[in-house]
């Protein structure tokens, strides 16, 4: 008898230290997920945001620098010049679209080149921000992730929708070619140089690495704020065309005063931290004004 109490003791023993060894296995997992220590601080995604626009503002110099103004002697089929009008006009809007038109008439002594620029660095912005923004290189699926996302954010607290969100993107992160969204970019850039007049024979070239380059690193700005902070949201942001003037979410390009006027366009990538629903700007967007046109 006491033989059977021993053995069914040993038996619950055993059982009891399977469920323990399960239970701590979990904890370790559920610890694991919750760990909430960023790997990058706010600051450290601020010098990425800032290197971005850097590199954008001196890609699209060097550009301006590069490609002959051909004016309206340069021709093409209809059907290419609407295929080009309707890409710059989704990139860069329609004012500053119209306004590269028109100086597509005039002699080479009297093109202003700095339109030009302002026209690329738009474009750029713009490409880098769909990349920053991204969950995932289709933007259909993008979107679907995001509402996920969302619907977590309303219902778990930050540590678990911010561990969620790193999880998510990390195992997404390796479909993410900088190759093919350099080849998107030139795509863009292209558009508007074929709208501007302007020779487009070197963007293939000579300025390749140069937006590869690019392209790189607004996929680190993207990894960093989507996998690398956890405790908070940053969220980078550009302004669309139209609006006020507004220091606080806005910086003139060229800085001048600015009051009153209305934007054309972002030519530098804004940054923005969430937490508890508090919008905080860390990094204004720079906007061209109308003033500038």
């Amino acid at each position: 008898m006491y033989k059977d109490e021993i053995r069914r003791a040993e038996t619950q023993n055993e059982e009891t230290k399977r469920r323990l060894e399960e239970k701590a296995n979990e904890l370790k997992g559920a610890q694991a997920f919750l760990k909430h220590a960023n790997m990058l601080s706010g600051a450290d995604v601020i010098s990425l945001v800032d290197r971005l626009n850097s590199e954008v503002y001196q890609g699209a110099a060097s550009m301006v620098d590069t490609f002959e103004f051909e004016g309206a002697s340069r021709r093409m089929d209809d059907a290419a010049w609407k295929r080009a009008m309707s890409a710059t006009s989704k990139t860069i809007g329609g004012e500053l679209t119209q306004a590269l038109i028109a100086q597509r008439g005039k002699d080479k002594e009297d093109y202003d080149p700095i339109l030009l620029q302002y026209a690329l660095q738009t474009c750029l912005i713009l490409c880098c921000f769909k990349i920053c923004i991204s969950w995932a290189p289709e933007e259909e699926n993008s979107q679907f992730l995001r509402s996920v996302y969302s619907e977590i954010q309303k219902k778990e607290d930050q540590v678990v929708a911010g561990r969620w969100r790193a999880l998510t993107r990390a195992h997404i992160r390796e479909t993410r070619n900088p190759e093919a969204e350099t080849k998107r970019i030139i795509r863009e850039l292209r558009a508007v140089l074929i709208v501007a007049g302007c020779s487009d024979e070197e963007l293939s070239t000579e300025f390749e690495k140069d937006l590869l380059e690019i392209a790189t690193l607004a996929i680190r700005v993207q990894t960093a704020i989507g996998e690398s902070i956890t405790s908070m949201d940053l969220e980078p942001y550009i302004l669309p065309p139209g609006i006020p003037f507004d220091a606080a979410l806005m910086e003139e390009e060229g800085g001048s005063r600015a009051q009153g006027k209305k934007t054309v366009g972002s030519t530098g990538l804004g940054l923005a931290q969430l937490v508890d629903g508090d919008r905080t700007i860390l990094v204004r967007s720079k906007v061209l004004l109308d003033s500038a046109l």
